[in-house]
């Protein structure tokens, strides 16, 4: 079902634009339209194709594509050549390549597709100017380092940057950028050096995409390194110009050719190392010796030194004195030396440290042994330390990595680079030159083996005790041919036959007069050697066919005698091979030769001989057991029927008939010649090779007798094959023509060759070859007068074919050969330097060729003919794969193709076009193309493949030629205005056709057609209404329409906005008035033009696209919104006119607007303009707003954004009914709102206000990676809060109650839950949104009792349920809310509970230190006594301590905090009803608690107990005259009811006693007469007070009576002391307690007879009691004596009495008077 509405959209959008196929539009097909741009559907559309992966989807930074695909083909021509590429090979080559940034090749992507795509532009690898370091760093040299390096990032973007600057007046085209760029040094880093960023970037885009895209030009060629820098390097650099740079010792121009070969080569895997360490060595030898003449020493005295420090035992006391001196000297050598490698070093990007530290240390060892230690010795500062350390760890250097060890192991801290020593044999300490501070100080004596081998020979002269410096091997090899040399003069004119037993007798010990032990040994000794000769010729040769070449080989070696036509004849038999040679024969030395292994007679020669192993003889062992040579007189066999030592072991034979053997030959007589077959050598089949499938494959043997075989020999002319089984004769023979064309005749066929040749000097490459000749041979076939390539590949030759290599023409060298001769030895210099030689030779043969005779007058054609052997890269594989990018850089760089004129002029390949047309060149003169692109059209007789043609960078025609062709036409731009309408139309219609065809043979991408769009969107050349040109880039642009009024409804038209018609850039009429051709091409003509401009982003002018695509990035302008007030109010007007109309494009893109409008506009407002993204804006009271923030944002200094009502004013509002709802509802559409503003945003778990919820959450374990949260906040409403709190307005934060109360449950009651996503699907939990916990969290709210701001959930709501048990006297929230919603959301109180009052009496217990007094006078204002009253109450409501601890600061201060007894100022009493209200609160208080702790008892118990909580007032009687006083004490401290009377006796002799020590009122029963059972019963009051507690008691009754009057309640407390004397519960020390206490003179609490209050203190005198009435009588009037008095008692009473104090009054020490 979706397909079949994909499909259906596709044909609605084709016919909207006019076209039959979505594809005829330019963009490709409809799905991969889709695909490119998912990004920019409508949500709901992208739903459909991404899932829910949308909702989750994010930005994601992308490299260029064509950066990529530059990066990939590069390493598939280096790095991956025949490898399969996996997504893992891509990301490791990003990450080689940007080490400081982590790629991720993404599963949504094909690897195919990539590697189709750049399988497009492999072969063009080669034209681009740009090489990626990471392409070309081997693998082995590869070292990582540990450092991060960072990245230009602006380069690995598709998307360019905006610029903070203004662009330059400067006129800035590529001609500028790339005449800057070729001035600039090499390994210069091309940014920095051209200012890029600011000069070009603005123009060009990114450096590298700018290189990679538009240049192509031969003289410049750049590096990018993996630190992201483009470095310059050299395109003309070769190995010769390498080693020209290091002999004259410039570490500068070294580093530069090294770098560019690496380049140019494709990467240090097919760079000649072993080449180029030879070079090296050859340099480092000639700085040597530079270096060592710069310090005037004599060399030959040096190096003697030198070499005799390795033998010091033959030194003598003078030679150690001038030793010490030279090896001075040599120390300063080293050092110069070892300067130049690190400067060679530092010049180079890091990641090629390595692989140049590999070429020059195997330089500079050649002659100081201990170079790495030299090199590390000269470093200067820790830079150059590090970057050996990181060589060495990546080498595997000893010495570098043990000093890398030591440095990371060094406890100081100041690690500085001090000198390190490079030599271990020291014998002497010296001094070297210093390089700004002594780095070679002290350094010892290096190692003797400094010299170079051509020295050592001239040591030898002067000094036979160091003749052992010479290399062993050449001095053996010396010695050995002098010696054959002696012996072979000796024996010259031997017999043969006495040669051969000779040979057997001195080489091989066969003597008849050995001992049988002697023989047994020799035959096992033979056996041995045998089998290792047997295994050498088997295993040697991978084909039985070999030999014959080994023969052509040998007999090409061969000497001749003159006038003879050098031949080679084979004949098949079936009994074996004849081999016929008419050269002059075997001398002894080959025969000797012969005999033995790898002692050839042509070793040492420097003619050029093909052979040199000495063992290809024996590769005829592969097809016979016992070879026949008869020559010259020899006849000889090697037979290893009878041991395998036949293969160098000759036995004598007879000779042969030549005569038969010549006569086989050929059946005419005549041609032969007795004497000039002079060798003669017979192969007899094996027996196995006798049979007939055998001889077949024997037969095949001589396929490898190509005619090619002769293009390259030396001698040998003619090669002839008869063949006696089946009576043929094959005869093959070169024929030299002029011109360079070789012929060879095959029978009746003949094949051609054209040959070029150049002949080379060795150099020092190889001591043995003082020239050789390397050559090429294209294969021709002649047609018709005339040749035509043969495009077979070809065998690589060593004078003899080798194999192929991909190939299409031959090669010939004097390769070095491993000894199957089947394979060039690729680690060789020899072949290398060779290899190096072959582009020159390639190059050369282009002009040659094109001048052959049959091409004069068609070069086009010999051209195309000779570039069609251009190999390609990827075609060519082993030693040789190197060798078609060092071809096709050679061509590059030179004019090697013609260009379409009639002056047959050159041109290098960058600088023509083809695939060009008659009607392209019409349209495009050769001036102007050359003038504008600097191209000449390529001539049209030239034919090349494309690949040939993107490796070469050869320009194709197509869009993109035209797009240039534009971009320069347009700077100036009086330029393209001079071309005229009709030109410019006549271009955009061919670039349009372009766009839809193929160009040439290569069709137009997808890809491209993009890069045509992008670059024709920044091109100015669309002319405009105004006269001016202008592009897309610049601003939207627009064709005129008839369907331009279609978005408003009624009678609006867009005329009614003058100002947005002036701002419109339309396109010039004229543009489509060209007349061309009929009506009915006219009109093709003018669609094609429309398509164009159209899909480059040109407009049809409507309504709706107006809005799009200019309105709404016109309303984001600050500058605009700064200058043009009116037109940004205009704007918006027509937004909202047109949202209103019924469109129908907004019914799809109406939601897509408003958010556009929302995210990006700016709106008008009190403050300026604001965008509503940004800015919380709100509705002022012109758009009907109901309440009025300002009053509250005013007068706390907040900024407020209202609208501005100038959007109501714009006269398009007269004919809009209902104006202020229309514009309100479109307000509201994008955020405006009366009030502040609530957003809903995604917030990680730990963000989330509400703890409790957070805990649970953890607790429950259900916070995950995948866990989210959706939550409300409101940053205006906690920036109000936070200034109502601080400024304490009572006025505005009742008004902001208010609003919120009125607008609550329309517009905030669903912003109090935010949910918390424990994972990706699934419900959500609810907590308490950020935006209700602010409201919570501040103190905002004002209250009933007091002028503070308090929090709302410390304040309760005005309800009856409260009121019931509070009254009045409740801290109640005003003014009282209406939303029941609200009252629940913000908290307040709706009941009292325990917690509450637990917390109000542990705040008054913090606040408190002494006890607590209540003092309530009239003078207290009425607000002061409801604090005091509420209070009170507040121990039913809990408060929180903080609200508390400020009421009870209050509260202290309208009672007169902490006044004490004495300072009490007279004052009129209050009502006795306030008063009685009081202990009838704190008895419903104490009910509350009674009756609410059965649930618990235990917790509510404890928390009361915790401190002091029975209230008790000090005054004693509740009278409206009195003033009351109280406190707060803990149970032990009260009790219920004093049954001694005591307590009453004081209330009613002193009822106003007010002393905080007094216990008068701690009598609860009195205060509390109902709550017994609370108090006793669950507090824990005791029923009476303690025993001991009634002596203060005593002690406070004694104060404010006469003993008279108290008497009789002395008596009763001792009484009750008596009784707890006898029951135990007064017990000893507490019978001690009383004793001390009333041994105190202040205690004075005993009445007396005189009725006094006395103590037992001495200062009173005895004290006594009555026990008799007679002494009491008598001692009555006795001075210091005193009787105690009880009151009047009767007689029983002073009997019980006596009966129960007398045994208390002696335990407190009052004496009887009767014990007196």
């Amino acid at each position: 079902m979706l397909m079949k509405k994909i499909c259906s959209c596709e044909n609605w959008v084709a016919e909207q634009f006019g076209v039959k196929t979505f594809d005829s539009l330019g963009y490709g097909d409809f799905l991969s339209f889709l695909e490119m741009h998912i990004n920019q559907l409508p949500h709901e559309l992208l739903k459909l194709f991404v899932s829910d992966t949308c909702e989750n989807s994010y930005a994601l930074a992308c490299m260029s594509t064509n950066q990529l695909t530059a990066l990939v083909s590069q390493a598939l021509s280096t790095l991956w050549e025949n490898e399969t590429v996996t997504k893992q090979m891509v990301s490791m080559l990003l990450m080689r390549q940007f080490p400081s940034v982590n790629f991720e090749v993404v599963d949504n992507g094909s690897l195919v597709n990539l590697l189709d795509a750049v399988q497009g532009h492999k072969s063009s690898v080669t034209s681009k100017c740009v090489v990626f370091s990471a392409t070309v760093v081997g693998k082995n040299y590869h070292g990582e380092s540990s450092s991060d390096r960072d990245i230009n990032w602006s380069e690995m973007t598709t998307d360019r940057s905006e610029m903070s600057h203004k662009k330059s007046t400067e006129t800035v085209i590529a001609k500028n950028a790339i005449e800057v760029l070729l001035k600039s040094p090499m390994l210069s880093d091309l940014s920095q050096w051209s200012h890029w960023d600011l000069r070009f970037a603005p123009f060009l885009g990114p450096l590298i995409l700018w290189l990679l895209n538009d240049v192509n030009t031969k003289e410049l060629l750049c590096l990018v390194t993996r630190d992201g820098k483009v470095i310059r390097i050299d395109h003309s650099a070769n190995l010769d110009t390498f080693l020209e740079a290091a002999v004259q010792g410039s570490s500068f121009q070294t580093a530069v050719h090294l770098l560019s070969l690496i380049s140019l080569v494709g990467g240090q895997k097919y760079v000649p190392l072993s080449l180029l360490k030879c070079h090296s060595c050859h340099a480092f030898e000639v700085m040597f010796r530079n270096s060592v003449e710069d310090i005037d020493v004599d060399g030959n005295a040096l190096y003697q030194s030198v070499e005799a420090s390795s033998k010091p035992k033959i030194l003598t006391a003078k030679m150690g004195s001038e030793f010490s001196k030279h090896i001075s000297k040599v120390n300063k050598v080293a050092s110069i030396l070892s300067r130049f490698v690190l400067d060679c070093l530092g010049y180079l990007p890091d990641e090629f440290h390595s692989y140049a530290s590999d070429v020059l240390l195997s330089g500079m060892q050649s002659v100081i042994k201990n170079a790495t230690s030299a090199i590390l010795h000269e470093c200067s500062n820790i830079e150059q330390r590090l970057m050996l350390h990181e060589v060495g760890l990546s080498l595997g250097i000893s010495e570098w990595i043990n000093d890398y060890q030591a440095l990371i192991s060094n406890s100081t801290s100041d690690i500085h680079c001090t000198p390190v020593s490079w030599s271990k044999d020291a014998k002497t300490d010296i001094n070297a030159r210093d390089h700004g501070q002594d780095t070679l100080d002290k350094s010892p004596i290096p190692e003797a083996n400094m010299v170079t081998r051509h020295v050592a020979s001239q040591l030898i002269e002067g000094c036979t005790e160091i003749i052992g410096i010479v290399d062993p091997e050449e001095s053996n090899e010396e010695s050995n041919t002098g010696c054959l040399a002696n012996s072979l003069q000796n024996v010259e004119d031997m017999d043969a036959s006495l040669l051969i037993e000779s040979i057997r007798r001195d080489e091989f010990g066969l003597d008849s007069s050995l001992s049988d032990i002697d023989t047994c040994l020799l035959k096992k000794q033979h056996a041995r050697l045998g089998r290792a000769l047997h295994c050498l010729s088997q295993e040697l040769y991978s084909q039985d066919s070999h030999f014959i070449l080994e023969l052509v080989q040998n007999a090409d070696d061969n000497n001749y005698p003159e006038n003879v036509e050098p031949t080679l004849t084979f004949i098949l038999r079936d009994s074996g091979i004849v081999v016929l040679n008419n050269e002059r024969g075997f001398s002894v030395q080959n025969m000797r030769a012969l005999c033995d292994v790898g002692n050839s007679t042509k070793k040492g020669s420097n003619a050029g001989y093909i052979g040199k192993k000495g063992i290809g003889f024996k590769s005829v062992f592969r097809v016979t057991d016992a070879p026949e040579i008869h020559s010259n007189g020899f006849h000889v066999k090697f037979d290893i029927s009878e041991g395998q030592i036949g293969f160098v072991l000759p036995t004598v034979i007879p000779p042969c008939d030549i005569g038969v053997l010549r006569r086989m030959a050929s059946t005419d007589t005549r041609l032969y010649d007795d004497s000039s077959w002079n060798t003669c050598i017979l192969l007899p089949f094996r027996s196995h090779l006798s049979e007939g499938m055998a001889l077949n494959s024997v037969l095949t043997m001589f396929s490898d007798l190509h005619p090619s075989l002769l293009l390259f020999l030396h001698r040998l002319k003619c090669i002839k094959l008869r063949n006696m089984l089946n009576d043929t004769l094959i005869v093959m023979k070169k024929e030299i023509l002029g011109d360079g064309i070789i012929k060879v005749t095959h029978g009746k066929e003949k094949m051609a060759w054209f040959v070029v040749s150049q002949k080379l000097q060795t150099n020092s490459i190889r001591f043995d070859v003082q020239t050789t000749e390397i050559s090429m041979a294209f294969t021709l076939q002649e047609s018709d007068n005339s040749y035509i390539p043969c495009s077979d590949q070809q065998p690589v030759f060593a004078f003899l074919p080798l194999r192929t290599y991909g190939l299409k023409f031959i090669l010939q060298g004097d390769f070095v050969l491993p000894s199957s001769r089947e394979e060039v030895d690729g680690d060789s210099p020899w072949n290398q330097w060779l290899l190096s030689e072959y582009p020159n030779l390639f190059v050369r043969a282009l002009r040659e060729f094109c001048e052959l005779p049959c091409f004069r007058n068609e070069s086009g054609k010999g051209l195309s003919s000779f570039l069609s052997f251009v190999p390609l890269v990827g075609e060519v594989h082993g030693f040789f794969s190197s060798l078609p990018r060092l071809i096709i850089s050679k061509l590059r760089m030179m004019n090697c193709l013609l260009v379409d004129s009639d002056n047959c002029e050159w041109a290098p390949p960058c600088m023509v076009l083809r695939g060009w047309t008659e009607q392209v060149r019409d349209l495009i003169p050769d001036s102007m193309l050359l003038e504008h692109l600097g191209l000449r059209y390529l001539n049209k007789t030239i034919v090349l493949s494309d690949a040939l043609a993107m490796a070469l960078g050869i320009e194709e025609f197509g869009p993109n030629i035209l797009v240039r062709v534009l971009s320069s036409l347009c700077q100036p731009k009086s330029t393209l205005i001079s071309m005229g309408m009709s030109w410019l139309a006549s271009c955009l219609n061919t670039l349009y056709i372009t766009m839809l065809s193929s160009s040439g043979s290569t069709s137009i991408s997808f890809e491209m057609k993009e890069d045509v769009r992008k670059n024709l969107q920044k091109t100015p050349f669309i002319p405009l209404s105004d006269g001016t040109y202008s592009s897309v880039n610049e601003g939207t642009i627009w064709l005129q329409s008839n369907n331009l009024n279609s978005g408003f409804d009624g009678e609006h038209k867009i005329e009614a906005f003058p100002n947005i018609c002036a701002k419109l850039r339309t396109v010039r009429p004229s543009l489509f008035s060209t007349s061309f051709g009929t009506q009915n091409l006219n009109v093709t003509f003018f669609d094609n033009i429309t398509h164009l401009l159209q899909s480059i982003g040109v407009q049809p002018l409507s309504v709706h696209e107006v809005v799009k695509l200019h309105i709404l990035p016109a309303l984001s302008d600050e500058t605009m919104a700064n200058n043009n007030r009116m037109l940004m109010i205009e704007y918006v007007c027509f937004v909202m006119l047109h949202l209103n109309c019924t469109c129908s494009d907004c019914f799809i893109e109406r939601d897509h607007i408003i958010s556009e409008f929302r995210s990006k506009s700016l709106l008008l407002t009190n403050c300026g303009f604001k965008c509503p993204a940004d800015t919380q804006i709100h509705f002022g009271t012109e758009f009907g707003n109901p309440i009025t923030p300002k009053m509250l944002t005013d007068c706390v200094n907040m900024r407020w954004h209202e609208v501005d009502p100038s959007y109501l004013s714009h006269p398009v509002n007269e004919s809009v009914s209902s104006a202020v709802m229309k514009w309100r509802d479109f307000f509201e559409k994008i955020g405006i709102t009366d009030f502040a503003q609530i957003v809903q945003v995604d917030k990680s778990v730990v963000d989330i206000r509400d703890a409790t919820f957070k805990q649970v959450m953890w607790d429950g374990g259900l916070i995950s990676a995948e866990s989210s949260v959706k939550d409300w906040e409101s940053p205006e409403i906690v920036q109000l809060l936070s200034l109502l709190s601080e400024s304490g307005n009572l006025e505005n934060c009742k008004y902001l109650l208010k609003v919120l109360d009125t607008l609550w449950d329309v517009c905030y009651s669903n912003k109090t839950t935010g949910y918390f996503y424990p994972k990706s699907v699934g419900d959500g939990h609810p907590f308490k949104s950020a935006f209700i916990c602010c409201l919570c969290d501040i103190q905002w709210v004002v209250s009933t009792m007091d002028i503070k701001l308090h929090y709302p959930k410390d304040l309760f709501y005005d309800c009856e349920t409260v009121r019931m048990i509070l009254g009045d006297f409740a801290p109640y929230a005003v003014p009282k809310v209406k939303s029941e919603r609200l009252v629940k959301d913000l908290g307040f109180k709706t009941r009292v509970t325990l917690a509450d009052i637990s917390d109000i009496f542990k705040a008054w217990r913090k606040s408190a230190m002494t006890p607590f007094k209540a003092r309530i006078t009239e003078e207290a204002n009425r607000m002061n006594f409801h604090i005091f009253l509420t209070a009170l109450v507040s121990l039913e409501q809990g408060f929180h301590n903080r609200v508390i601890k400020c009421l009870t600061d209050s509260l202290l201060v309208c009672i007169n905090l902490l006044l004490g007894p004495e300072v009490i100022n007279p004052t009129v009493k209050a009502d006795q009803r306030t008063e009685n209200s009081i202990i009838t609160q704190m008895t419903k208080l104490y009910a509350f608690i009674w009756n609410e702790m059965a649930s618990s008892k235990k917790k509510t118990m404890e928390d009361l107990m915790s401190g002091p909580f029975i209230f008790i007032p000090y005054s004693s009687v509740y009278d409206h005259n009195d003033a009351v006083c109280g406190t707060f004490v803990y149970p032990n401290e009260v009790y219920w009811h004093d049954s001694t009377g005591s307590v009453q006796q004081m209330k009613e002799f002193h009822p106003q006693s007010n002393s905080s020590y007094s216990p008068i009122n701690k009598s609860l029963c009195n205060i509390y007469p109902s709550l017994r059972g609370f108090f006793v019963d669950e507090c824990q009051v005791q029923e009476a007070p303690p025993l001991c507690s009634y002596i203060q008691i005593l002690l406070q009754l004694s104060t404010i009576t006469l003993p008279s009057q108290a008497a009789d309640k002395i008596l009763q407390v001792f009484l009750k002391w008596a009784d707890g004397l006898k029951s135990g519960l007064l017990g000893v020390e507490d019978v001690t307690y009383l004793k001390e206490c009333l041994y105190k003179l202040e205690f004075r609490i005993l009445p007396t007879m005189q009725d006094k209050w006395v103590s037992l203190h001495p200062s009173f005198g005895l004290v006594c009691w009555c026990d008799d009435k007679k002494l009491k009588k008598e001692f009555k009037h006795s001075e210091n004596l005193d009787f105690l008095y009880f009151g009047e008692l009767t007689e029983d009473g002073k009997d019980m009495v006596h009966e129960k104090i007398s045994v208390l009054m002696k335990n407190l020490g009052i004496p009887a008077i009767s014990e007196v």
